[in-house]
């Protein structure tokens, strides 16, 4: 996606369509690499604050990988160094191949990116910004981007100026996920939606991906993350301090249960990481698949059992305490 603050990117974008003819399934396959993105140490500095700090990453060719963390922890930074609209101030990132910052056209060519923020021109119709649009990136596809429209039920006969702020940012995702470019950045795409559209969202993006792009997708929704990503990085202040292999995390539970005052020195077995204790409550997580624990617990006296799949939000309690609550994980359990 461009924003109009990013038009001088335009001009770069208007390219030979000949160039780009070649299948993107075949270009996947003819030059297969094991990481598509590599992050080597960014760090971008405005004046004394590091808005990145030596942040390393890799994101493997194929997948769909989560972007993690609270606002000001980096990650549209890290996007705008990866886009090449920003110059780091040391370190390097590499896409597809490409030095980010000194082959930035060539990135640009390859990579279809919707930030989180869209900027559309408010006078044309949404018929002529998906036609705008699809006729200015190599790689656009109108009659793709009409039926992501229609499957996101947008009238594209209103103007930008008229429409609601979720309708907006449909036709923003049926401009840029129209693109068939090797990689696909989406900065908190579900945003402004409702629940019905964010799986069609989601829905899109598993789409993409098994016509062979490799998706960033950033969101604070950490059930979309655990739902759609292979993996994920959590980012804080400027670094990345967590990588995870989102089907080593999709099985772990956190149960709580009521104990009897007698009970207050009650002993967990070792695979059991203990939250909190007291005279009436427990508190414990599990790793695995529930079923490795059923008989434990059938036996353990445990009154009022109450069980929950966190996977991810255990991971990133323990890097940003008490935001996850707040950040879109759907849970009776806060």
């Amino acid at each position: 996606m461009i924003l109009k603050r990013e038009a001088c990117a335009i001009q770069d974008l208007v390219l030979s369509r000949h160039s780009f003819s070649s299948n993107l399934r075949n270009a996947t396959q003819q030059n297969r690499m094991q990481n598509i993105v590599e992050v080597n140490e960014l760090t971008k500095k405005y004046g004394s604050f590091a808005a990145l700090n030596g942040c390393c990453l890799t994101i493997p060719e194929g997948s769909v990988f989560g972007l993690l963390g609270p606002n000001g922890a980096g990650k549209t930074t890290l996007i705008r160094c990866l886009m090449g609209y920003l110059r780091p101030t040391s370190g390097f990132a590499k896409a597809d191949g490409l030095d980010c910052e000194r082959e930035s056209l060539k990135v640009r060519q390859r990579v279809c990116y919707l930030p989180a923020e869209t900027k559309l021109f408010r006078m044309m119709k949404g018929k002529d910004c998906i036609d705008f649009f699809s006729s200015i990136h190599p790689r656009g596809n109108k009659s793709l981007a009409i039926d992501i429209a229609k499957r996101l039920e947008l009238d594209t006969g209103r103007r930008v100026g008229f429409m609601s702020t979720g309708m907006r940012q449909k036709l923003a995702i049926a401009c840029v996920m129209s693109c068939e470019c090797r990689i696909m950045i989406l900065d908190e795409p579900t945003a402004n939606l409702d629940p019905t559209v964010r799986a069609e969202v989601l829905t899109l993006v598993r789409e993409a991906n098994q016509r062979g792009t490799t998706v960033a997708f950033c969101s604070h929704v950490l059930s979309e993350i655990e739902e759609i990503c292979d993996h994920a990085a959590i980012l804080k202040q400027g670094q990345v301090v967590r990588t995870i292999d989102l089907s080593e995390v999709r099985f772990v539970h956190r149960v709580r249960a009521m104990t009897q005052p007698s009970e207050a020195t009650f002993n967990l077995p070792t695979i059991v990481r203990k939250i909190s204790h007291d005279e009436r409550a427990i508190v414990f997580e599990l790793d695995g698949p529930l079923d490795d624990h059923l008989h434990w617990l059938s036996q353990s006296g445990l009154k009022s059992i109450q069980i929950d799949s966190i996977g991810l939000r255990s991971i990133y309690d323990r890097f940003h305490p008490g935001l996850a609550s707040g950040i879109g994980l759907h849970s009776p359990l806060i």
